[in-house]
């Protein structure tokens, strides 16, 4: 008997369920954006997001907003995190360097990261991207997911485009 691996092109039910998905999360992010320019505030912006995105999203574990205060980021709008601190120091540690970084930071697992347990997290995978105008970073977005390589490159485009409508809802934009 011969038995040959059939390529992908020979499963148009493969490339039909990615382009399926490729088009529910665009939407998605087009709802969130216009739910951002809606929003009466950035704060309100800011809360209304995280919760579409994770009512949208069920494998992000879960969202959590930090927003720029002074030197620290603290905890503004958190969907299902597990219990950290409220506020962190933007001088150190992984999310103060994600929030230096110009485009989204994704760290594919988290496992055995100190760092990352301080912040706490322990299993899987985190997004975050940074929300800055031309007068610095207002806030960050973390988005969490149990599952270790949980974040392609849709999902760093995604939550690019969330903050990009966020950083235009700022007071300074």
């Amino acid at each position: 008997m011969n038995m040959a691996f059939a390529e992908d092109e020979d499963k148009p039910w493969k490339t039909d369920l990615a382009k399926k998905a490729a088009q529910r999360r665009d939407a998605v992010v087009r709802e969130v954006e216009e739910i951002i320019k809606k929003a009466g505030s950035f704060e309100e912006a800011l809360k209304v997001g995280v919760e579409t995105l994770k009512k949208r999203f069920a494998r992000y574990s879960a969202i959590t907003a930090y927003v720029a205060d002074g030197e620290d980021l603290v905890v503004h709008t958190s969907i299902d995190r597990p219990a950290g601190p409220e506020r962190v120091w933007t001088g150190g540690g992984p999310l103060a360097e994600a929030a230096h970084a110009d485009h989204a930071t994704v760290v594919s697992t988290i496992a055995g990261s100190e760092a990352w347990n301080a912040a706490g997290l322990s299993r899987g995978s985190v997004m975050v991207a940074p929300v800055r105008t031309e007068a610095g970073l207002w806030a960050i977005l973390e988005v969490w997911s149990d599952f270790r390589d949980a974040f392609s490159a849709q999902d760093v485009r995604a939550i690019e485009k969330v903050a990009a409508a966020l950083a235009a809802k700022t007071p300074a934009a």
